[in-house]
This record gives structure tokens, C-alpha cells and sequence, in this order.
């Protein structure tokens, strides 16, 4: 099991990155960190996110593009002078981009096969889920994308909707509006010509993950919301560093009693935090689809 549990733990964040913006990820690892004071007691909860991913794309000669990603998150939540509680999640999200022959149209469908668990117990169907994106992009000119369609994934907590709309805009040759609303969306200012950008964000991601018997196969549910403001720079060709400081808003990891939606009040690690700081840092191998000449 913990051989299991380390693959699972560090193998190669959302399911949706990659197709919304002017440029692929095919690597990234980062690490996030929040920390806060609970609302109910004298204690302060600390959480970390370590997100590992690949990306995987094959383009074909008539446009079409199989997408093939590998996603995991290993999350690990505290309080002051207390062993903390380990989650963890791995994705494998395949799908495909459908093109028209005058390229107007993009049709984005990515099927999201999904294991969230503590991973305290042997696996189980408890611990799938399965979800899914489709994604209707319309390319009006060079510097205008609209987008909609709709996110889906059967949770923990049960079946999860989220319509999707956005607009893409590259407003001059050095700022950028791109992502899909409401998970991520950004405004990007390129600082240095290809080299070092800058902007605010904006980003919603809602998980949740299975707990073991010994916590009576109840769930935690993540609700994360935050505005950032962020800096990627080009370290050296397509290598990035990339930092956030921004402050979320949303609830923090918050435990579940099993097939219900009624929060546990026995568990004191996932229980409500006040709202605070987040700092995120990371490393990419990046590929930039709108380089300035």
C-alpha cells in the first residue's frame, strides 16, 4: 500500500488548463501553502497543495488534437502542535479537439477518470470519480476567442455542474485577457518582451476526496476561491518560474458526514478557517502560442 501510496502521492490541477490560454504547460510542479486561524477555536490550520502534472498533446494534419494529461494533488492540513491529515488525488483526463476546415470552430470533449482518496484503506469505487468538459470555442479573429460550454464531475458529495463562458482577448501586443470563467481567468501584461509577464487572476476549484472507514468513509470537500496576482518569468527557452501571493475567500478543506452534505463537527483538522493570504510557486515547460515578433 504505501508503495501505492507514493505513486499516487508524486505522479504526474485542473482538468481545464491547457485549452483556455495562449500557451501549454507540458510539465509543471508547485507547491501552495495557506495558513489561517479556525473561526471556533484558539488553534491555526495550515494546508499545503503540491500539484504535479504532464501534458501530453497530438496534433494531427487535418487540425485535430488528441489531448492526453496526468494530474495529481497531494494535500496535506494541520493545526498548531498536531499530526496533520494527508489527501490525495491522481487524473488521467483524455480527450479531443475537433477543428472545422476554415478553423472558426474548436470542439473541446475531455473525459476526466479520477482516483481522490486519504488512501488510509485499500482502494475502492469510493474512491472514483468521473467527470468530464465540452468546450465550444469560436475564433472570431486573431486576437478574439469566445468560449462556452460546461464542466461536470460526480463528487463526492454528488453530481457537480459548472456552466462555462469566457472571452479571450489580446487587447495590444503586451496585454493578454485569457481563461474560462469561473474556474481561472486572468489579465496578463507582458513586462519584458517574451520574457517575463505579470498580471492579476482570478481562480475557483471545488474537490472533494474520500475519507477511510476508521473516519466512517465520510468526505472532505474543498471549496477554493482566490484572487493572486502573479509573475511568470522565462528562465531560460521555454523553463519557468512562476509566483503567486493572493488571498483566498472561499472554505477551506471541511469534513463531511458520508452520502449527506451535513459537515462533521468530530474531526478538528477540517474544520472552518478565517480567510487569508496564499503564496504559490512553481517551475514549467512552457510553450507560448503568441510570442511578439
Amino acid at each position: 500500500m504505501k508503495k501505492i501510496s507514493i505513486i499516487i502521492y508524486f505522479s504526474i490541477l485542473l482538468a481545464t488548463s491547457g485549452i483556455a490560454q495562449p500557451f501549454a504547460d507540458i510539465a509543471t510542479f508547485n507547491y501552495q501553502t495557506f495558513t489561517s486561524d479556525y473561526k471556533n477555536v484558539s488553534l491555526k490550520n495550515k494546508t499545503d497543495n503540491y500539484f504535479l502534472n504532464l501534458f501530453l498533446p497530438k496534433e494531427f494534419k487535418n487540425g485535430h488534437m488528441l489531448l492526453i494529461r496526468i494530474n495529481s494533488e497531494y494535500l496535506y492540513s494541520s493545526f498548531t502542535s498536531s499530526p496533520g491529515y494527508a489527501l490525495a488525488s491522481v487524473s488521467l483526463p483524455l480527450g479531443f479537439q475537433l477543428v472545422t476546415k476554415d478553423k472558426k470552430w474548436k470542439t473541446v470533449l475531455i473525459a476526466i477518470p479520477k482516483i481522490a482518496s486519504d488512501f488510509r484503506d485499500e482502494m475502492s469505487t469510493n474512491d472514483f470519480q468521473m467527470g468530464g468538459i465540452f468546450l465550444q470555442n469560436y475564433i472570431v479573429n486573431d486576437r478574439l476567442k469566445l468560449k462556452a460550454g460546461l464542466y461536470y464531475n460526480r463528487e463526492a458529495f454528488g453530481n457537480f455542474f459548472v456552466p462555462l463562458a469566457a472571452i479571450d482577448w489580446k487587447a495590444t501586443n503586451r496585454i493578454n485577457l485569457y481563461g474560462i470563467i469561473p474556474t481561472n481567468y486572468r489579465v496578463e501584461v507582458n513586462i519584458v518582451k517574451n520574457k517575463l509577464y505579470s498580471g492579476l487572476g482570478f481562480k475557483s476549484f471545488t474537490r472533494s476526496f474520500r475519507l477511510s472507514k476508521n473516519e466512517h468513509e465520510d468526505y472532505v470537500r474543498y471549496d477554493e476561491i482566490q484572487i493572486k496576482y502573479f509573475i511568470d518569468y522565462f528562465i531560460y527557452k521555454k523553463f519557468l518560474l512562476f509566483g503567486e501571493i493572493g488571498y483566498a475567500m472561499g472554505k477551506n478543506p471541511l469534513q463531511y458526514v458520508y452520502n449527506t452534505k451535513t459537515p462533521y463537527e468530530g474531526n478538528s483538522v477540517f474544520t472552518p478557517v478565517k480567510n487569508g493570504p496564499v503564496f504559490n510557486v512553481g517551475v514549467a515547460y512552457r510553450m507560448r502560442f503568441d510570442l511578439n515578433p
